[in-house]
């Protein structure tokens, strides 16, 4: 199989840049950072297993991820690297040969409430590096084909609109995280734009939030760059209810515990104890993504009959399929809207329920009533 043939981009310090494998190599010449990229794929690919010694399951999981997944995309690379962060956590320091069902079963409970299709890619990337495992002889199972330890259902289907009681409990609620959710509710802010948002990009005076960068994350790792598109780069308007959030806003609006910009994984571990304080506050299990508080703000520009060339300026959208397809969410206030005006085109003359006719009588009052 001929190898793949890498491409360099031109940063804007000058220096050209080349990813392979989730790690970026970066020099002033275009056909070294090539090369250097090139050598290191060609190291990585060059790992023999030793099935005569025991192994870690976070050192051959590292191996594995090389060896078999280094000809996907570094998008790609970066969402196995964070799933099999997820499996470390909890199976990282034992041996392959020691790893149970119930480990397995300990590693799925970290998937309760995400999405099917991000619990399908884990699945299939679990039983994969066991199956390899045990076809290299460093343990006789693969715990995670075990039928008690199968992987939760998982949500389905689009992101959604937040109920009126969602919303309330995220307005009530005090958890570190709140000002960043309060923020991309009320203002449609994407997670990575939340997480790069300080204090310096707030004009409380002008009433605007200038989005101007955005978090991405390599290898798990923050990295501060422009938002996804040219129309990324934008101005929100502050509403009333984000003012007394972001006037005590003194730096970024959502740290990590070292005040820095969030690792994907710390994010993950920060948005998980939000729910349980939300979900400890309600009484009841509550189960949100991130980006149905962005889908929640597009919705409540709709209802308030925002015109969608403005709604797509806010959002930071270039098209307005994205809008009309994804984000719009029917609302029950919009139907009953929606069926009152088709009423009133139906039959014009027909007066409103508890409402008293419009029409004034010509006849002088009895004066003696």
């Amino acid at each position: 199989m001929p190898a793949k043939k890498r491409h360099a981009t031109l940063r804007k310090d000058g220096r050209w840049q080349c990813k392979v494998n989730g790690k970026t190599f970066i020099d002033r010449n275009q056909n070294k950072a090539i090369r250097k990229a090139n050598e290191y794929d060609a190291m990585l690919k060059l790992q023999i297993f030793d099935s005569t010694k025991p192994k870690l399951c976070r050192d051959y999981a590292a191996e594995w991820l090389h060896l078999y997944k280094s000809g996907v995309s570094d998008k790609c690379f970066d969402d196995y690297a964070l799933q099999l962060d997820k499996l470390n956590a909890v199976c990282g320091g034992k041996m392959l040969s020691e790893i149970t069902p119930d480990d397995a079963a300990r590693v799925w409970q970290q998937y309760n409430g995400l999405s099917a299709s991000t619990i399908k890619r884990a699945a299939q990337l679990f039983r994969g590096l066991f199956d390899s495992a045990q076809e290299n002889e460093y343990c006789s199972r693969n715990p995670f084909r075990s039928k008690s330890a199968q992987p939760p259902r998982g949500e389905s289907g689009s992101h959604r609109c937040l109920t009126r009681d969602e919303i309330r409990l995220i307005r009530t609620t005090p958890h570190r995280f709140q000002a960043a959710a309060m923020v991309m509710l009320y203002a449609g802010l994407r997670r990575g734009e939340a997480l790069a948002l300080t204090a310096g990009d707030i004009d409380l005076a002008a009433g605007v939030i200038h989005v101007t960068r955005a978090v991405r994350f390599e290898s798990n790792q923050p990295i501060l760059d422009t938002p996804k598109t040219a129309a990324g780069i934008r101005d929100v308007p502050i509403v009333s209810d984000l003012r007394p959030v972001l006037k005590k806003l003194d730096g970024l609006l959502a740290p990590s515990a070292a005040g820095k910009l969030m690792s994907e994984m710390a994010f993950t571990r920060a948005w998980d104890s939000y729910l349980l304080a939300l979900s400890q506050a309600a009484g009841h299990d509550v189960r949100i993504r991130c980006h149905d508080l962005r889908h929640t703000y597009c919705t409540m520009l709709c209802d308030a009959g925002i015109p969608i060339r403005q709604a797509m300026e806010w959002l930071g959208h270039a098209d307005e399929k994205m809008i009309l397809k994804v984000y719009d969410h029917n609302t029950p206030a919009r139907n009953a809207t929606s069926a009152a005006a088709l009423e009133a085109h139906l039959h014009p003359n027909r007066k409103k329920p508890g409402v008293k006719s419009g029409v004034k009588s010509t006849k002088a009052p009895n004066k003696s009533a």
